[in-house]
């Protein structure tokens, strides 16, 4: 039963993430408004290491983190619940950025407004994250 409801739950949260990766994620202004899709967040969004952006590619190991709390979970692994806890926090502190740094000189570009692919994509970190506590406290109770 646990193993089906896990299947479930992940197959939920999978879901939003990849409706996320269909939407615009961010608008920030660099030499005029850009409407930042969330499938180049993802695909390209580790090169802020090297670009400058130290913070910028922090936030974006809250990816790895998250499929790696999705595979602990569905194997079953009981510290799956700590990777999803730093995914989430990582993709909370997002919230807190106000610009984005652009080029290795430190060239930056002002957020305007965070859009709909960084809440989904957010929403389905929380909402595995949730599960896997909420599972984990079934699984204590049932024992």
């Amino acid at each position: 039963m646990i193993k089906s409801t896990t299947s479930i739950l992940i197959f939920i949260s999978v879901i939003i993430f990849l409706i996320s990766l269909t939407q615009v994620c961010v608008v920030y202004k660099y030499f005029g408004i850009v409407n930042y899709h969330a499938y180049l967040a993802f695909l390209v969004g580790w090169m802020h290491f090297v670009g400058g952006g130290f913070g910028e590619g922090c936030i974006w190991l809250a990816n790895p983190l998250y499929f790696m709390g999705l595979f602990l979970l569905y194997k079953k692994n009981k510290l799956a619940i700590f990777p999803l806890i730093c995914s989430s926090i990582l993709g909370f502190v997002f919230l807190s950025f106000e610009n984005l740094t652009m080029t290795k000189s430190g060239r930056i570009a002002p957020i305007i407004e965070l859009k709909s692919g960084y809440y989904l994509w957010l929403m389905s970190i929380l909402f595995i994250t949730f599960s896997s506590i909420y599972l984990k406290i079934k699984e204590q109770k049932d024992a």
